[in-house]
């Protein structure tokens, strides 16, 4: 779909659709860009959002101040606009662009990794009702009062495990961050011949 500034008109149609639309229930959308004329006409843009402006998200991980970490947002969308004659009434050009970059490091991304208690077979705390919305949990499949001895588990997992995150949180649960950067580029280019004035 064209972006605003290379768009001159749109129509939704939602029902009472002629047969060229096909027999299918939905709505129809057409579009229309913009096409030059007989003067030189154009624009430019750039549209900003930035972490300053933004609130922190109450899940984010705290940094060694005491703050809580921003998400790093740095969004840019940019771009412009120019159309004009080739042969003035004859032939005509429109050309548009839109450019948008996302810089990104979301610190509110949850995780739960086994603690230490856990991996010394203690799943007591991980069974509590604290940990569980109130309710308390009897784990099952070998596990006797919440506890199974860690010579049971398998020594392929625990290898994995060397790999993942410790926490201090006696749930397990880790807060990190993932990088989320895009680009994403729209061009549109028309060109218009009139042969008469009619």
């Amino acid at each position: 779909f064209p972006f605003p500034d290379a768009l001159q008109e749109f129509s939704v149609a939602t029902s009472g659709l002629n047969a060229q639309n096909g027999m299918h229930s939905g709505a129809a959308v057409s579009a229309v860009t913009k096409s030059g004329t007989n003067r030189f006409t154009g624009n430019a843009f750039e549209f900003l959002r930035d972490r300053r402006f933004n609130a922190t998200n109450p899940f984010a991980q705290i940094d060694p101040n005491g703050t809580r970490l921003d998400d790093g947002l740095q969004r840019n969308q940019f771009g412009g606009t120019l159309g004009g004659p080739i042969v003035q009434n004859k032939l005509f050009f429109f050309a548009a662009y839109q450019g948008t970059a996302v810089r990104q490091q979301p610190a509110a991304n949850i995780a739960w990794v086994p603690t230490p208690a856990m991996l010394a077979g203690d799943f007591t705390t991980f069974a509590s009702p604290a940990c569980n919305g109130g309710q308390q949990i009897t784990l099952r499949g070998g596990f006797v009062g919440n506890r199974i001895d860690p010579a049971r588990f398998s020594p392929a997992a625990l290898n994995l495990l060397k790999r993942l995150p410790s926490t201090t949180d006696p749930f397990g649960q880790i807060t990190y961050t993932l990088r989320n950067d895009s680009n994403q580029m729209q061009s549109i280019g028309r060109i218009d011949y009139q042969r008469t004035q009619d």
